[in-house]
């Protein structure tokens, strides 16, 4: 059976863990070359030796998102590894609060540093990438978004300044989509809640369960821009 995305060149954040480690394992399986980010080091060295001992098709780097000139050393890599890029995949995020209801109730500077690594970060790597994109084979942009980031959801108080960060995600990649359209495909994937750090172990489903929509996403037809996809279905913002 012929491995769906047998050569792809895909950056892929949030690496080391949760829905970020199910992806990557799912996309080497399925034939992927992968540039893989992450903050923690350790972490990051256990998540490379369970996905590839061997570092013949998983190249990682320890990078702190938040950091400025963080994509700087990305797009290094990338240069020195293929001189291309196929897909952007910004994963990692950030839920710094789940207790306080409403922005006012948050802590001190949740909101701040929740929209940089959620909104500002992936903005930041993917401005840094786009030449690389635009030489890539049908390039791809996926934001990962959540269902708590949706226009109905902004009627929960709960993960205030987490909800406003995804809604943002939502209209960066319909802005970016429309900017980019027959260049580069622009997507937004909601991962689902599933049993992870973030997710907590009261989610009902699981990292490979998001992965395997992930794989439906990155595989779907070029030509699908600028949409909100679950499960490999398209979704209402």
């Amino acid at each position: 059976m012929a491995k769906k995305l047998l050569g792809r060149r895909i950056v892929l954040t949030g690496i080391s863990r949760g829905v970020g480690l199910a992806t990557a394992r799912l996309f080497l399986t399925e034939g992927a070359e992968l540039i893989g980010i992450a903050r923690d080091p350790a972490r990051l060295a256990e998540a490379a030796h369970q996905l590839d001992p061997s570092g013949e098709r998983l190249v990682t780097l320890a990078v702190d998102l938040g950091e400025d000139g963080f994509e700087t050393g990305i797009v290094e890599a990338v240069r020195q590894r293929w001189g291309a890029l196929d897909i952007l995949w910004n994963n990692a995020a950030v839920m710094l609060d789940n207790q306080a209801r409403g922005l006012f109730d948050e802590p001190t500077d949740t909101f701040e540093r929740t929209m940089q690594l959620n909104v500002t970060s992936p903005f930041r790597l993917t401005r840094a990438l786009l030449p690389m994109l635009e030489l890539g084979v049908e390039p791809r942009i996926v934001h990962v978004g959540s269902g708590a980031g949706t226009f109905a959801a902004m009627q929960d108080e709960i993960i205030a300044s987490y909800r406003l960060s995804k809604w943002a995600v939502n209209g960066m990649t319909m802005l970016m989509a429309s900017q980019l359209r027959g260049k580069v495909a622009v997507n937004a994937f909601d991962p689902g809640w599933v049993k992870t750090d973030l997710g907590g172990p009261n989610a009902p489903g699981t990292p490979e369960e998001s992965a395997r929509g992930a794989l439906a996403l990155a595989t779907a037809d070029f030509e699908e821009t600028g949409k909100f996809w679950k499960d490999g279905q398209v979704i209402p913002y």
